[in-house]
């Protein structure tokens, strides 16, 4: 996990490293961790290393970013960020909570409050975790007619079965492979995909809605059996919730 601390108070910017160590001793998770004194800073290297991921680089996971700086503030530093990335977790740090609503503007998943405890910082970086496992790109392989193709499982919309076929829905169109659902189900079952019915298996992160019996992925109306509502219901908030 590739982090950036972004805050002009040393002391500050040391109890966070400080949090990170233990939380990676903790967890057995690899933090890589760069600091920056202010906006500027970040920022020039920032679009500096935006550059190389034509190459395959991603700049960073996550970026903990403080609101109050002299020069560019946070709120404005994460504007900027939000014109080249639009997926990495922004996360706020603050002594004032009624910052916090600017974060919304901008996308970022949360806020810490200073002074901050490893209790609660640990609980938010939990959080940021599950985020960005949703941003990592997994890759499967489809053994199609056409030959096997490799796809990204975060690309796929959704799969439907046809007698003994399943037919995945995604980014780059339509594919069609020989397979049983219920040990597809299994095997996506800790990457945001849940059953609505029988026939269908949708990932939770192309849902824009669910109207009365039926859910809304894409232009596409599926509907939700009865027997699967509760279940689905429930993975979904938990989805939109974070958890």
């Amino acid at each position: 996990m590739r982090v950036a601390i972004v805050d002009d108070e040393k002391n500050m910017t040391d109890q966070i490293i400080e949090f990170l160590c233990r939380y990676q001793k903790e967890n057995s998770v690899n933090v890589d961790m760069e600091e920056f004194s202010s906006g500027e800073s970040f920022l020039q290297s920032f679009y500096e290393k935006k550059e190389d991921e034509a190459d395959g680089y991603l700049a960073y996971d996550m970026i903990l970013l403080d609101v109050e700086m002299p020069g560019i503030d946070g709120i404005e530093t994460a504007r900027r960020i939000r014109e080249r990335d639009k997926n990495v977790i922004i996360m706020f740090i603050t002594n004032m909570a009624q910052y916090a609503i600017h974060g919304y503007s901008v996308e970022a998943i949360d806020y810490v409050l200073k002074p901050i405890t490893y209790e609660d910082f640990k609980m938010k970086i939990n959080k940021a975790t599950r985020y960005i496992e949703r941003n990592t790109k997994h890759q499967i392989m489809l053994n199609t007619t056409e030959g096997k193709i490799p796809i990204s499982i975060s690309d796929i919309y959704y799969i439907e079965v046809v007698r003994h076929y399943l037919h995945y829905y995604t980014v780059g169109g339509k594919y069609e492979v020989r397979g049983v659902m219920k040990e597809l189900e299994k095997s996506l079952s800790d990457k945001n995909f849940c059953r609505c019915n029988q026939s269908y298996l949708i990932n939770l992160a192309y849902v824009k809605a669910i109207r009365g019996n039926d859910v809304v992925v894409g232009d596409d109306y599926i509907p939700i059996s009865r027997n699967k509502k509760n279940e689905f219901m429930e993975a979904f908030a938990k989805y939109v919730g974070g958890i």
